[in-house]
């Protein structure tokens, strides 16, 4: 058998009485290559300056010329290279979308798919992408705020942020441009944002409880870290005034297992009550569980009602009465806020509190 041999560079010749590959020279030639702005300024009988004003508007660029600009063009097949134009005017071209929530909540609940959805319609129109990322502990943060603050994105879209979140320090001193999707709390001065009216709204669904004539209403409630627990709570309390009963009070995470295990709580209290408020559709179903193992009949002896009127309200057995969340009109105002803030549109902080509309279904 013969032995190949071994090249001073540490190549392996072939062996005697084989064939060695040959390269193919008229390969590469035959590769297409990207055209250029210079191909498309030398077809145009133009100068690259010229092809740079007519991608950009075509300010002071003669209609003749523009014209010729964009025959070559259409001729090359010519497309902007986005990820270098972005790079030469020091942009990235991403958004993160920045959620506080640990994973499994997330994947749960059906509201931040909405989310998402309407964030990439809305970004993509404006040439940027959509990065989606959570922010499940104090280690993750900080990963997170040294990769945001690194010039990774152009903008943040934040959700749900918490009321110790060293996050939002972070992303204040980096002067990143950062929307904010509901109250953050401590922060308010701080930053751009989005929300309902929390207060407003709960008290108007417990109010409607009340009215029905249900006599003691019961709540689970969402993290009372999160200005939406806090402010659901607060319209709770309004609404029952002096029948407000803090052994009705059990609490959540937003979580579909938070809601089940809240209503068991008030039922193992022994707590009497004919209605449940619940500070999430999501939770409601949970809850709705707990009363029916319970033997608890939704609505003939506990009405129940969440929060959000998502697709969970309609899952729900009997569909549940709610509130309305706008969430897709509070992702395109945040992404019409954003848009501007990183266009240096504008000045000063903007807090924009969008209506909210109660819903009634068979659950109450």
């Amino acid at each position: 058998m013969s032995v190949p041999e071994v090249r001073s560079d540490g190549d392996v010749a072939p062996e005697l009485g084989s064939v060695a590959p040959v390269a193919d020279p008229s390969r590469a030639a035959r590769r297409p290559s990207r055209p250029t702005i210079e191909d498309v300024a030398r077809l145009a009988g133009v100068s690259r300056g010229t092809v740079s004003r007519a991608l950009n508007g075509g300010r002071n660029v003669r209609p003749a010329v523009l014209e010729s600009v964009n025959d070559a063009i259409a001729a090359l097949g010519y497309t902007v290279n986005q990820a270098a134009r972005n790079l030469a005017r020091g942009r990235t071209g991403s958004v993160a979308f920045v959620i506080s929530e640990r994973q499994e909540h997330l994947f749960e609940d059906p509201n931040w798919g909405v989310f998402v959805k309407v964030f990439s319609r809305e970004l993509r129109p404006l040439g940027r992408h959509l990065l989606v990322t959570t922010a499940q502990d104090r280690s993750e943060e900080q990963l997170l705020g040294d990769y945001l603050t690194a010039g990774h994105v152009d903008g943040v879209l934040l959700a749900l942020p918490y009321d110790d979140e060293p996050l939002l320090a972070r992303l204040v001193a980096s002067q990143l441009p950062t929307v904010v999707l509901g109250r953050p709390l401590g922060w308010e001065a701080a930053f751009s944002w989005v929300m309902i009216d929390e207060e407003e709204a709960a008290f108007e669904i417990v109010a409607h409880l009340v009215r029905s004539g249900r006599r003691r209403t019961a709540t689970v409630t969402g993290p009372l870290d999160t200005s939406s627990g806090q402010g659901r709570l607060a319209g709770y309390r309004r609404a029952l005034g002096m029948g407000y009963d803090p052994v009705l009070v059990a609490h959540g995470d937003w979580s579909m297992q938070s809601g089940r295990l809240g209503a068991e709580q008030l039922l193992e209290r022994g707590a009497e009550f004919d209605a449940l408020f619940v500070g999430s559709d999501h939770m409601a179903i949970g809850a709705m569980q707990a009363l029916r193992e319970a033997g608890r009949r939704v609505p003939a002896d506990v009405a129940v009602a969440g929060f959000d009127d998502s697709v969970a309200a309609l899952m729900a057995d009997p569909p549940l009465t709610t509130v309305r969340n706008p969430f897709e009109e509070t992702a395109v105002e945040a992404v019409r806020i954003l848009d501007d803030l990183m266009a240096g549109r504008g000045s000063g902080r903007r807090h924009v509190v969008l209506p909210t509309e109660l819903v009634v279904r068979a659950s109450t």
